[in-house]
């Protein structure tokens, strides 16, 4: 029995326990049937109270996902900064890796030395490369959490909605 279908079951009980007070048997069964309408409702009140709790719960978590997305959203930032600061020391040390090309070209005597600083500099790029591929995973790794939390945030959303419209609905039965 929907709400409103129960409210007007209440009233046009009362109407006819107020109409009838002479039929005994017949005011019994009204006053059963009265008695009936009224632990509904309690039961439909007890319902929406309880619906607004879960709705304040969901809309606390919905915050709290909310707040660790953001703060996500920074770490991946903060993780791409260095990256990004990391790249272009890369981009440094090729370089400089061409200027020290060029120069042993042009010198000779100094092959050596020129050879052990290449080595030195290709170090540190692979170095760097190496960095650059733990950041880049950490970055990809947050991302997919930040998708998962823009998804668990849509699904909350959507059930706190779903949650108004049921309490807006039951909201609407006439109070006795």
């Amino acid at each position: 029995m929907t709400n409103k279908k129960a409210a007007a079951g209440f009233f046009v009980l009362l109407a006819c326990v107020l109409v009838l007070p002479g039929c005994k048997n017949e005011n019994e069964r009204l006053r059963a049937e009265l008695s009936r309408a009224n632990d509904e409702l309690a039961r439909v009140r007890d319902d929406l109270d309880r619906m607004t709790r879960r709705m304040i719960r969901l809309s606390d978590d919905l915050q709290a996902v909310r707040g660790e997305r953001d703060e996500l959203e920074e770490l991946v930032q903060q993780l791409r900064r260095p990256r990004d600061t990391t790249t272009g020391g890369v981009r440094e040390s090729f370089e400089e890796i061409a200027v020290q090309f060029a120069q042993a070209g042009k010198e000779a005597e100094n092959t050596a030395a020129l050879r052990e600083q290449i080595s030195n500099l290709n170090a540190t790029v692979a170095e760097q490369q190496g960095t650059i591929k733990e950041q880049q995973a950490t970055i990809e790794q947050s991302q997919s959490e930040i998708e998962r939390l823009n998804k668990t945030v849509a699904e909350q959303q959507a059930t706190i909605e779903q949650q108004r419209q049921t309490i807006e609905q039951l909201q609407q039965v006439p109070q006795p």
